[in-house]
């Protein structure tokens, strides 16, 4: 069985300039760099028709996981995400996101939506939405480490928000 994750926060800014850098190569190095752990890397990013692909790596060093965690995995962890991104019409653009642990059976799934809420003309409010699901294929364990993936995703979307916030503060 799969749990949820549901991600909605709201922004100052448009949603045309949270794309241009939810999307842009330095600010996917920079988040990686503030957020990625000692093994990030910025893997491949494209430029389509349609709109933007891009993976990423993350590390988490196996002394910051829980011990329940540290027992399946046994080692730091290594999670690639990918994520594609296009725009729905004027103001709205939609993604999907998935992501896998090296070495460990667990998958993450999702879509994410970026809309701006009123005229944007008038107002620079924006709402970022997240929906996805962990699974994680292991006997008797699979339900305690879906628990544990889908609360470390949970505050990685929350720490990242805070990171757009101030990059785009700085580079607005």
């Amino acid at each position: 069985m799969a749990r949820r994750i549901e991600h909605r926060s709201t922004s100052e800014w448009a949603a045309a300039q949270v794309y241009a850098a939810l999307v842009d190569v330095d600010f996917l190095i920079d988040r990686l760099n503030e957020l990625g752990g000692a093994s990030s890397a910025l893997v491949s990013h494209e430029e389509t028709d349609d709109g933007v692909r891009f993976q990423v790596r993350h590390g988490v060093p196996s002394d910051e996981l829980p011990a329940v965690a540290r027992t399946v995995v046994g080692s730091d962890l290594t999670i690639d995400r990918s994520e594609s991104w296009r725009q729905a019409e004027e103001g709205h653009y939609s993604g999907e996101v998935a992501a896998e642990i090296s070495g460990a059976p667990c998958s993450i799934t999702g879509s994410m939506w970026l809309r701006d809420l009123g005229d944007p003309d008038t107002s620079a409010v924006s709402e970022f939405v997240v929906s996805g699901a962990v699974r994680v294929s292991l006997p008797f364990l699979g339900g305690k480490l879906e628990d544990i993936v889908a609360d470390q995703v949970q505050k990685l979307l929350v720490a990242e928000e805070h990171f757009m916030t101030e990059w785009l503060a700085r580079h607005a």
